[in-house]
């Protein structure tokens, strides 16, 4: 196998159409059933089909997407993630086996394959690593698909989770053994990789708003509904896109931490995402009912959604330029601080309250970026 990629490949791109389509089971799952419980279902649920993406780029990020056998394990990891996404709606029912074992074979198989094509390389001790930890969790995968309450299904799948993102993070550590040295990466193709699947994860909030108008009368509430939903997703798009995510590839180059950057993008891009999604599945509920007065799980979707992606820019924003903006941390107080009288107001207002608060913040962010010039990542 040949180095990674600098520019992402076609074969990458069809496999962010699975990783899309599991976003729109995602956010199905929850403006359907709209609980508690379902929300934390498909928040997990995201969060592993998110680590396939992640570990999935990574990889071809390191080895050339070109090369065999790495074409095979990203369409294998496509089918995974395409079945993954067809049993998220009942994960938690009859189809959990599906959803976690398909989960484990893709890991398993992966780091299989990869140990046998690094033979005699000094990479193939992360991928054994790897396949170590994926025992241990696999393990919980498996025994939590085969348990048949929900909630304990929910708890002994956290747990799997949470040593899944732990590997990662700590690049699969080994009592006894020396840390791996920190990940080398192509800044060019890993940049345009997490802008790539940011923006198209927008298209989820694009076509649940169409779908939804579509499919009831229009009305002159729902018309306003699915305004707000086109500005909001208008926001979502340009504060990312003039914000710290247009300058990703200089700062993975120039960063003297460019390993701890690496490590920390996914997580950052994951509250983006989820909140993209979460976004995404009020506003499908708002234009279909845009005078209906939302219960709690609905009104935490539609301010939680500004709460998570803003949480994910001040991350970025800190690894990138090292700060954290006082207007993405005043963003998140004001979109919490609605939430109690979310309500006694109709779904359409407290869209148009969480649209209000993005929108302040990115227009705090370009009065700053114009008042520091030097800052700003459309003049770098």
């Amino acid at each position: 196998m040949s180095s990674g990629s600098q520019r992402a490949d076609l074969l990458e791109l069809f496999f962010d159409l699975a990783f899309i389509a599991s976003l729109a089971m995602t956010s199905q799952k929850m403006a359907a059933q709209q609980s508690w419980t379902s929300i934390a279902q498909a928040l997990l649920a995201l969060s592993t089909l998110w680590a396939v993406w992640v570990t999935t780029t990574l990889i071809t990020n390191s080895y050339s997407p070109q090369r065999r056998p790495i074409p095979y394990l990203i369409l294998v990891s496509t089918f995974g993630l395409m079945l993954m996404a067809a049993a998220l709606p009942t994960a938690f029912d009859n189809h959990g086996l599906f959803f976690g074992g398909t989960w484990v074979a893709i890991f398993l198989g992966r780091e299989l394959v990869l140990i046998r094509s690094l033979r005699g390389r000094q990479e193939q001790e992360r991928s054994v690593r790897a396949l170590l930890w994926n025992v241990s969790s696999g393990t919980l995968w498996v025994v939590g698909a085969m348990v048949s309450d929900a909630d304990s299904r929910l708890a002994f799948w956290l747990v799997a989770l949470a040593a899944d993102y732990t590997a990662y993070g700590f690049r699969f550590p080994i009592p006894g053994r020396p840390p791996l040295p920190n990940y080398q990466v192509a800044p060019e193709h890993l940049a345009e990789r997490y802008q790539q699947i940011y923006i198209l994860s927008l298209g989820e909030l694009v076509l649940v708003s169409v779908l939804s108008l579509s499919s009831e009368p229009f009305t002159v509430d729902r018309i306003g509904a699915f305004c707000t939903a086109f500005l909001t997703a208008v926001v979502l798009w340009w504060s990312y896109a003039r914000g710290a995510g247009a300058t990703l590839r200089a700062a993975i180059e120039s960063s003297p931490h460019r390993g701890r950057l690496v490590q920390t993008n996914p997580y950052a891009h994951w509250l983006m995402v989820a909140g993209v999604v979460c976004t995404a599945a009020g506003f499908e509920q708002v234009i279909a009912h845009p005078g209906a007065r939302p219960r709690g799980p609905m009104s935490a979707l539609i301010l939680g959604g500004a709460v998570l992606f803003l949480g994910g820019r001040a991350v970025l924003e800190h690894e990138v330029f090292q700060r954290v903006p006082l207007s993405h941390v005043i963003g998140v107080v004001a979109a919490l601080a609605v939430a109690p009288f979310a309500g006694h107001l109709p779904g359409l207002a407290v869209s148009v309250a969480a649209g209000l608060v993005l929108l302040g913040v990115a227009v705090a962010e370009l009065l700053r970026a114009r008042s520091n010039p030097a800052r700003d990542p459309a003049t770098t």
